[in-house]
Order: structure tokens, then sequence, then C-alpha cells
């Protein structure tokens, strides 16, 4: 009975504690959100940066594999982000891409993307920022090229 009780005191205490604020406070946020394009043909990139979803598509939000990259096309920005929806492969860096392009998937249902977000301490104040939102956005479905 007594182990109970102590156990119980110990779970709150972890409970109240993490509750707590860390003294670090966000600067405001200027918005979450990525500023898209709006192109109508495919095109190849160069992987540079990439991070794997890891959400099952029809949760809460809508997960997507973020793809970051240089294009070798004149018709689209030098770097660029692409959201690939409920994508779970794995891509490396280095890897030359085609990327066909897909239906923005937010205009269909209110839910919103689950972003990859980042967090750093500057003199004090904790920054949040949205990755790959540096570039301009596409939705589309990542293709291999052979080498």
């Amino acid at each position: 009975m007594r182990k109970s009780k102590i156990i119980s005191s110990l779970v709150l205490i972890l409970i109240i504690g993490c509750k707590s604020q860390s003294g670090i406070k966000y600067s405001a946020d200027d918005g979450l959100g990525f500023e898209y394009l709006n192109i109508k043909q495919s095109f190849n990139m160069k992987l540079v940066d990439f991070f794997q979803n890891t959400a099952h598509c029809g949760t809460e939000g809508l997960p997507y594999a973020l793809l970051i990259g240089k294009t070798e096309s004149e018709f689209v920005p030098e770097n660029i982000t692409v959201l690939s929806y409920c994508d779970n492969r794995i891509f490396k860096v280095g890897e030359k891409l085609k990327i066909e392009l897909t239906e923005n998937p937010t205009e269909k249902t209110t839910m919103n993307p689950i972003y990859f977000v980042k967090d750093t301490i500057i003199n004090g104040n904790k920054n949040r920022w949205l990755i790959g939102s540096e570039y301009k956005a596409i939705w589309g479905r990542p293709i291999k090229l052979k080498k």
C-alpha cells in the first residue's frame, strides 16, 4: 500500500515537472507555412536534404516526406522544396530525382500538413521555423533516376 502511494506521488511529480516552463520563451512566430509555386511540368533535381515521413496516412494531419534539392531546369527556382504526400520511402542525399507534380492535398481537406520544424535558442529566445520554408515549395512525387 505504501509502495503504491510513493509511486503515485512520483508519477504526479513527473507530470507536474514536465508541464512546467523551462524559462525560455518562444519569440513570436510569423506563422508557419510554405509559399507554393504554380508550375505545370515535371523537372529533375539533385537531392540536397531529406526528411523521412514517419506518420501514417489517415492521421489527424497530412503526412509527407520533405525533399530539398537543386533543380536542373530554367523554369523552376535553383533551390526547391518538394512535399511528397504519404510517402514513406527513403532517399539519399546526392540522388538525382525526377519530380512529377501532384495535386495539393490541402485543397481537398481541412487538415493541415504535419510540419517538420526546428528549434534554436538565440540570445535567450527560443525560435522555431518550418524546415524547407526558406525555398518555394511544390507537392510532387519523386522518381529515382538511373545513374
